[in-house]
């Protein structure tokens, strides 16, 4: 399997970028979430909200045959919002996508990486050397993890 093209994302592609987060948060988080932490995390990630989040972080995506397949974004020293649709986890396509914001942020200045990690995702990052920092028990209940650059 190929890799696809990983740019910065433009206004123009909030809609899709949306449209990309909520088939994945369907496909991959439901198994792992009460019905309302799904419903809260789908209000976050409406195209306005993903368009105000975009305005503020330096936000990828990843294109193919001009299709969204993955997107992240760095706030600070944040890995923010990373997602890989469905048809894709498991390709290496996540892992190329935190390997580009691991570089971007090294570029920026950032020693310690942070994320909160959904349920689903914490084992993903395990791998990817970041470490369990604490147990967030919110609506949308997280891992925040670190790692250093």
């Amino acid at each position: 399997m190929s890799f696809p093209a990983i740019r910065r994302a433009v206004p123009d592609d909030s809609v899709a970028l949306a449209a990309l987060i909520e088939r994945t948060i369907l496909a991959s988080n439901v198994p792992d979430y009460e019905p309302a932490a799904i419903e809260s995390l789908l209000q976050a990630m409406a195209p306005p909200r993903v368009a105000e989040r975009m305005a503020s972080r330096d936000c990828f995506v990843a294109v193919e045959d001009g299709v969204f397949v993955g997107t992240i974004s760095l706030g600070g020293d944040r890995l923010h919002q990373m997602f890989v649709a469905p048809e894709r986890q498991k390709s290496g396509l996540g892992r190329r996508l935190v390997a580009h914001l691991e570089g971007h942020a090294r570029a920026c200045g950032v020693i310690d990486l942070r994320l909160h990690s959904s349920l689903t995702a914490r084992g993903f990052y395990e791998r990817l050397g970041y470490r369990m920092v604490s147990y967030q028990p919110q609506d949308v209940p997280t891992w925040l993890m670190i790692k250093r650059l």
